[in-house]
């Protein structure tokens, strides 16, 4: 079946990175993805019909997909895994050849296309006065402690370098230059806390505002004050942002979600947000 094909054979090559062309395996991140891919949408749809089935019944496999196509955004990723799936029962020869694989690549993303087509620009960002009554919010949450002066910098941190939050994340004060006024990005964090080369690979060395830097001296203040009180000293390859979790471990890199979770919080406190 797809399914004993998928966990038996296919899985550990793709973890291995055998089953792309890629120089290296996929990440832990991406390994996560992929399993909670499988195992939400692909499996259902397909798990329980035979590889020589499907492979032999294009019209089959087509009306399945298109269906999940339509409900679905993120099919792109599905199709590649499907025909990933084709693609390696072709190459160990339970199958003579992947005969679905142009017909899944001209299935359309129709879910996504017509998300796409129904959001107009001007919701997707905040105008002047919008983001004014955000800034606003954060100040005045800071003032009544209602948010912490950590989190107040990571918000402004992000604002101000527009960079990913993975991004910013990953900053450690050997980032920090407040000579020069600069902020490097080189790295970034994944869902695990582990550090990765950023998007692209990309290495950016941004020209900081006076008032960032200005906060950033603030909070590395705080935040040496802080570890000292658990007996850790600020260094250099300390992360610029950290919180102690649910299991009492401290200054642990920020859950991936961590600046969602924030600004939702600050939403539920401004309604006119």
């Amino acid at each position: 079946s797809f399914s004993n094909f998928y966990n038996n054979i296919w899985w550990n090559s793709y973890k291995t990175g055998q089953t792309t062309s890629t120089s290296k395996p996929p990440s832990r991140s991406t390994i996560a993805n992929t399993k909670t891919c499988f195992e939400k949408h692909i499996l259902p749809l397909l798990g329980n019909y035979t590889i020589q089935f499907l492979n032999q019944n294009k019209q089959v496999i087509l009306n399945l997909m298109t269906s999940k196509a339509n409900e679905y955004a993120n099919f792109k990723t599905l199709r590649s895994y499907v025909i990933s799936i084709f693609d390696w029962a072709e190459e160990l020869e339970y199958i003579q050849v992947n005969k679905l694989k142009k017909t899944i690549s001209r299935i359309k993303a129709n879910k996504k296309l017509a998300l796409k087509e129904s959001k107009k620009y001007e919701d997707l960002t905040l105008n002047e006065e919008e983001l004014k009554q955000w800034l606003q919010a954060i100040d005045d949450d800071l003032k009544h402690e209602q948010i912490e002066l950590k989190d107040y910098a990571l918000f402004y941190t992000t604002f101000f370098l527009s960079d990913r939050k993975s991004e910013s994340y990953a900053l450690q004060w050997k980032h920090i230059n407040f000579d020069n006024n600069e902020i490097l990005i080189e790295q970034a964090l994944d869902r695990f806390g582990k550090l990765k080369s950023t998007k692209g690979n990309k290495i950016t060395l941004f020209r900081a505002p006076k008032e960032l830097m200005d906060i950033l001296k603030e909070w590395k203040k705080e935040q040496r004050r802080q570890l000292k009180l658990y007996g850790i000293k600020q260094s250099e390859k300390q992360f610029l942002f950290t919180y102690n979790n649910r299991s009492n471990e401290i200054n642990v890199p920020l859950h991936i979600d961590y600046l969602n979770y924030r600004m939702n919080s600050i939403r539920r406190r401004h309604p006119e947000l």
